[in-house]
């Protein structure tokens, strides 16, 4: 009687004994490799299998290195402060403090369920206080370099979440990457991190980096680096203008424009300003205060969308074109941002669409392009110049679960004008980063706290619902708020603000390599040994929230001389979405969410694994697929029975069926090099072609035991429980297959199949060439087709153009 296959039975087992035994803990530091999914936000819904897929993924990579014989740095831990747990706490009626561990332990739970050979070791949470006192400690440095100041400021604002928000946290239509709701505008006293300091650095350093090149041009489009000129305008006076007098009251000088296209200036036919432009605020005329007023109430992302509606307003005033003296009319526009540039820009509607758009609309003169320019002239008024749409980061969240703020503001010390720097030798003039006067008199009072008192810890509140005026629920505490001043002993207040949910996670990759450390944030031996990130697996649309987040900081850290490397993920690979077989996003309201559990319950751990991973490139969407679920249990399935079948073991080498032997060597090539390039999916399929064949031989399909452990290595990163449990029981091998090393390649029986290569003449099929290599000559495949009697003849020894397409077609165009 055949042995059934019934994960049930035996997969629970190998999760108790492989925690218990810890066969995943970290070895030391020999050739490493470091294996990290982006940080996960624990949701009280549980895993989903788009969560299920990510996490297998970065598991078959960490069990394929360690059987290739390297040190794997495999960990896992938590990203549990922020707005989603602190909204789903209040729509609960519960405190986060008492939801978010609960939320981690069943997220922990289907983890290890699934197999994952993470080393819980190093398993921490951004919510610990042992852990946010070092997020507290690095807040604490970059505020003495200089990186952090605090201003009242306009912000992104969610009426909704009731906080600032930074600009990277505004979707494209104006709302809350978050919740989803429109976003508004308020002006709120934020700590500020200056990230635009770092803008070439994380342009410069992106070459280097294994990246998708869809991230890699998402960051340089972000931080949107330009080069061109700055050029002033003269403002004259329209003697019949109502702004006349008001121009030589305010002895109103000239208007600076960035441009990135100077030698289009003789076409400029207006000059186009932002309503927060210093021109702008000098007029008094109600209507133009109302056009401006409007306009700063809408968001910028709103305003520079190439699709909207142009809209703008003349103040009566005009500017002189520097290079050749014409009159033109200056306009104020709300698609022209305060933040870039100058917040001013020439209109050159012959060169520009958006400009001969608004030209259009309120009948501006439109000029052709002047090729014949004057370049001695134009560099007489030209001065080279560099702009930047990257802004800088605001580091405030008026709300409630968030790591504390360590600093102290004393109204004494403010009205005295002393900053921390005025109390030490390392004055303002030697900063690491140095501020201008206006940033360094908005520090006035303010002084970080002692270290030593390290972490300021968040206190239980019963009612913790963000308050309606922008100010955070701690600002209701009187007895957390009040303290002394670290500097005059005097009655000071806390910060009240905490920070943004991105604050742990921009660090949390050096923390596992040391996170048990009580005295310092991370050892600097063990970060050498461990960092860069080797593989980062994680979703695209972190692009420019997390990743460009986590890149400012270790390039800050290493400024600081705390960190020896200039960047975190050396390789980054992206997950693709897995949607409902309906074609829509997984959602409760949708009542489409496929949970991991019920798959478990009736197929097992590794049918879900081969399910996630055999589905589509893993950047690839995909539906999930009921059918590909059948398929991959089937599969498992005949590994069981075949591996169980003694009529399919030699009892020596004399015995084998050596054209399975060969194919099993090819298979083994195979799969190495597709676990090695992220291609999941061939990798499965690779198996279950060997399968076939090894169930279907012509003819004894034997091999011996040596090499049937080959093939349940192989799978072994794939399906981990099935290939334990044939291992010990049907192999009677008594350490872990886990433990075991990766099978060496025997070139010389792996059979290199042959490349099948279409060849058209003229457009139309006439025959197919075999190559063994991709690597071949455009001209040696041509040789090899013009061989063939079929494909010679419809060339008649005409003259004929080639047009090859590697890898899938060859073309003959003769002439």
């Amino acid at each position: 009687m055949k042995s059934k296959y019934l994960p049930k039975k035996f997969e629970q087992k190998w999760v108790d004994k492989w925690e218990k035994d810890k066969i995943y803990k970290t070895p030391g530091k020999e050739e490493k490799s470091y294996v990290l999914d982006m940080f996960p936000y624990p949701s009280g819904d549980g895993l989903h299998v788009g969560h299920a897929r990510i996490y297998t993924a970065s598991d078959v990579l960490a069990r394929f290195f360690r059987l290739k014989g390297k040190s794997v740095l495999h960990p896992m831990g938590w990203d549990a402060f922020g707005l989603p747990a602190e909204n789903a706490a209040i729509k609960a009626k519960k405190n986060p403090i008492e939801m978010v561990p609960k939320n981690i332990e069943r997220f922990k739970n289907q983890m290890k369920t699934l197999g994952l050979s993470y080393d819980w070791d190093r398993e921490f949470s951004t919510t610990d206080p042992n852990y946010y006192k070092w997020t507290q400690w690095l807040f604490i440095q970059f505020f003495k370099s200089g990186l952090l100041f605090k201003k009242s400021t306009p912000v992104y604002y969610c009426e909704f979440c009731k906080t600032g928000l930074a600009e990277e946290e505004v979707t494209g239509d104006g709302k809350h990457e978050r919740c989803g709701n429109e976003i508004t505008r308020k002006t709120l006293p934020q700590w500020i991190f200056r990230i635009t300091l770092y803008a070439d650095k994380l342009l410069d350093d992106l070459d280097g980096l294994d990246w998708p090149n869809g991230i890699k041009k998402m960051q340089k489009n972000w931080i949107g680096k330009s080069k061109g000129a700055e050029i002033s305008f003269k403002v004259i006076s329209n003697k019949s203008s109502h702004f006349a007098k008001a121009s030589r009251d305010k002895k109103v000088k000239g208007i600076v424009v960035f441009t990135t296209k100077p030698e289009t200036i003789s076409s400029a036919t207006a000059i186009i300003i932002a309503p927060e432009h210093s021109f702008a605020s000098e007029l008094k005329k109600n209507n133009i205060k109302k056009y401006i007023s409007d306009s700063k109430k809408k968001l910028d992302i709103v305003r520079t969308d190439l699709n909207k509606n142009k809209t703008g307003i003349f103040t009566g005033f005009y500017a002189e074109n520097p290079y050749n003296n014409e009159k033109i009319p200056i306009w104020i526009a709300d698609y022209v941002v305060g933040w870039y540039g100058y917040g001013a820009l020439m209109s050159v509607p012959g060169g520009d669409k958006r400009d001969l758009e608004f030209a259009k609309k309120y009948n501006l003169q439109v000029k052709k392009l002047d090729k014949k320019i004057d370049e001695n002239k134009l560099k007489s008024i030209a001065r080279e110049s560099v702009q930047y749409k990257l802004r800088d980061w605001i580091f405030s969240r008026q709300r409630y679960w968030g790591e504390p703020i360590p600093m102290v503001f004393c109204q004494r010390c403010a009205d005295k004008k002393i900053t921390w720097w005025d109390l030490r030798k390392e004055n303002k003039s030697k900063l690491i980063h140095k501020m201008d006067n206006l940033t360094y008199e908005n520090l006035y009072g303010w002084f970080p706290m002692d270290e030593k008192d390290l972490p300021l810890k968040l206190p239980y509140l019963k009612s913790y619902e963000p308050g309606s005026f922008g100010e955070s629920p701690l600002s209701k505490v009187e007895e957390w708020t009040n303290t002394s001043c670290p500097n005059c002993k005097s009655s000071a207040k806390r910060e009240t603000d905490t920070m943004p949910n991105w604050a742990g996670s921009c660090w949390y990759f050096l923390r596992f390599t040391d996170p048990k450390n009580i005295k310092q944030a991370w050892s600097k031996s063990l970060i050498n040994d461990w960092l860069p990130v080797d593989w980062y697996l994680g979703g695209a649309e972190h692009a420019v929230l997390h990743l460009l987040y986590s890149r400012f900081w270790v390039k800050a850290l290493y400024s600081l001389k705390l960190l020896n490397i200039k960047e975190p993920f050396y390789r980054l690979r992206n997950v693709g979405l897995v949607i409902a077989q309906d074609s829509r996003k997984m959602s409760k309201s949708f009542g489409n969410i496929i949970n991991p559990d019920d798959i478990i319950e009736e197929f097992g751990v590794d049918t879900l694994r081969i399910t996630e991973m055999f589905m589509a490139p893993f950047s690839q969407e995909i539906a999930w697929s009921a059918q590909t679920l059948q398929g991959s249990y089937r599969f498992l399935k005949r590994v069981w029975q075949i591996v169980n079948d003694p009529a399919k073991v030699a009892k020596d080498k004399k015995n084998e069926d050596i054209t399975i032997v060969a194919e099993l060597q090819t298979t083994i090539s195979n799969i190495e090099s597709s676990i090695a390039n992220v291609k999941f999916n061939t990798g499965v399929s690779f198996l279950m072609e060997f399968l076939n064949s090894w169930e279907k031989s012509n003819r004894s399909g034997k091999m011996t035991s040596g090499n049937i452990k080959k093939f349940l290595k192989i799978l072994s990163p794939y399906a981990p429980f099935i290939t334990e449990e044939l291992w010990t029981s049907v192999l009677k091998e008594k350490e872990s297959i886990h433990l075991s090393k990766w099978p060496e390649i025997d070139q010389k029986a792996v059979i290199k199949k042959a490349i099948k290569i279409p060849v058209q003449v003229n457009g139309k099929l006439r025959g197919v060439v075999s190559i063994e290599s991709l690597d071949l000559e455009e001209k040696k495949i041509a040789e090899l087709a013009n061989k063939d009697s079929k494909i010679r003849r419809y060339l008649k020894d005409q003259d004929f153009d080639i047009i090859y397409v590697k890898g899938k077609i060859l073309n003959f165009v003769t002439k």
